[in-house]
């Protein structure tokens, strides 16, 4: 088995001379299987080999003699070890998370700190035959379907290509010592369920079947890879501001499509999306102007018009009411940027621009200028007419939930300009006449969409 593990890591690249290995020991036959190999192994590698246990804060008495039996066997085999302890719990009840999902992060979250180089876990075969029969019973696209991948970042599977039955029977080769978890033998998750009545069946149609099952996803895996370097360019070239272009998502082919969006769940922290994610993101592409997607774990997906974008909607605080220095600059609270008033000649000024406007002079004089949040029944007159402020903030595509923080200047009680909607123009210098210049500065993408 040693040749056949050392073999692995060669064909997948999974390790270098000089490498820093952490083996996640649980104290089970499969991560002490694997810390014996890769501590026979680790002269010919050229590797530093250490050992890390995590106690979930479950199993009460169970898990502290698992925790005490990893760092006994890593002293007598003179392996460097470090523990580390969570609350597995306490995080579900606060996640909303299963409890498994919630040891599953802890877990890791500990492991990979533990880590100064690799972490090799001890997934074999007949753990990747499981999965892929989970994820098919789950309804998992192509991703799911190629299983556990040899490597994932800094993480490492070494044993993929060994089956249990081959990791037993090193076990008793070696005499090698374990602890049994005893939650293994309930069938209360579908995992255990699988792996008690249903692998057996399989095994006894085809004994290698394991083995088969690993062979087909690598083929998976690789179209899967081919795939995803598409789907990255489609995403990069749809890419909308804090988001992506839902009309230019549509457009793409509905397998790329997919895919696309399949990178966004994991980039969203969804490790394995099951399918029904994807087509529910799918089918945000097409729903209202501010329709939102959750997801497990607390994750948002939400639409701002055209965009799609990861997380919750942005929120903007209403603006209290404030008099402008003029000239001069005058701070809004809540991240909201700067209002800039200076007098200048020859103004030259863009109508496009809707964060900065030029007023007469003489018009302006000594009027006191104030800016606020908008209000109900506020109207401003363009040059198509007068139109209430809520009906243009929308014609211009800004969210509701971003209107209240957008700066409505005011003179003497009238309304003079919306920044990111328009100004009156009326009042408006010309290019060539002495102006004072009104600019909306720093403020935190408070208008998605651009200006014009």
């Amino acid at each position: 088995m040693e040749k056949k593990v050392c073999q692995y890591i060669e064909d997948n690249h999974l390790l270098s001379p000089g490498d820093e290995l952490t083996v996640a020991l649980s104290g089970g036959a499969d991560s002490v299987a694997l810390l014996w190999v890769l501590r026979t192994l680790a002269p010919r590698l050229g590797i530093r080999l250490s050992a890390a246990h995590f106690h979930h804060g479950i199993r009460g008495a169970e898990a502290d003699r698992d925790a005490e039996f990893c760092r006994r066997l890593c002293a007598d085999w003179e392996i460097p070890f470090s523990l580390g302890r969570g609350d597995a719990p306490t995080r579900a009840a606060r996640t909303g998370e299963s409890l498994e999902e919630a040891a599953r992060a802890l877990r890791y979250g500990y492991l990979l700190a533990a880590a100064p180089g690799k972490l090799a876990t001890a997934h074999n075969a007949d753990d990747n035959a499981e999965t892929l029969l989970i994820h098919l019973l789950r309804g998992s696209g192509p991703r799911g379907l190629g299983g556990i991948p040899p490597r994932r970042g800094r993480i490492i599977r070494p044993l993929l290509g060994c089956s249990r039955a081959e990791i037993e029977a090193l076990l008793a080769r070696e005499g090698l010592p374990r602890v049994e978890d005893s939650s293994n033998a309930a069938d209360d998750c579908l995992r255990n369920r699988l792996r008690h009545g249903v692998m057996p069946l399989l095994r006894a149609e085809n004994p290698s079947f394991v083995h088969t099952l690993g062979r087909g996803a690598a083929l998976l895996r690789a179209e899967d890879e081919y795939l995803s370097g598409l789907a990255a360019r489609a995403a990069a070239e749809n890419r909308a501001g804090e988001g992506w272009s839902c009309r230019g998502l549509l457009a793409l082919e509905p397998v790329l499509r997919r895919r696309v969006l399949l990178g966004l769940l994991e980039e969203l922290g969804l490790e394995d999306p099951a399918w029904v994610y994807v087509e529910a993101l799918e089918a945000l592409l097409t729903a209202g102007p501010s329709a939102r997607l959750d997801l497990p774990g607390g994750r948002t997906v939400h639409r701002v018009y055209d965009r799609l974008c990861l997380g919750p909607p942005r929120a903007a605080s209403p603006l209290p009411e404030l008099r402008l220095r003029v000239p001069g600059e005058t701070p809004l609270p809540e991240g909201a940027g700067r209002i800039c008033c200076f007098v200048t000649k020859n103004s030259n000024f863009s109508k496009k621009n809707l964060t900065t406007f030029a007023f007469k002079c003489d018009m302006i004089g000594t009027l006191e200028l104030r800016v606020r949040s908008r209000l109900a029944g506020d109207r401003l007159r363009l040059s198509g007419g007068a139109k209430s402020l809520k009906a243009l903030m929308i014609d211009r595509k800004i969210p509701a939930a971003l209107r209240p923080g957008i700066p409505v200047l005011t003179a003497e009680g009238r309304i003079l300009a919306a920044f990111g909607v328009g100004a009156d123009p009326a009042w408006l210098a010309a290019p060539g006449e002495d102006a004072l210049r009104v600019s909306w500065e720093g403020y935190d993408a408070l208008l998605p969409e651009p200006r014009a």
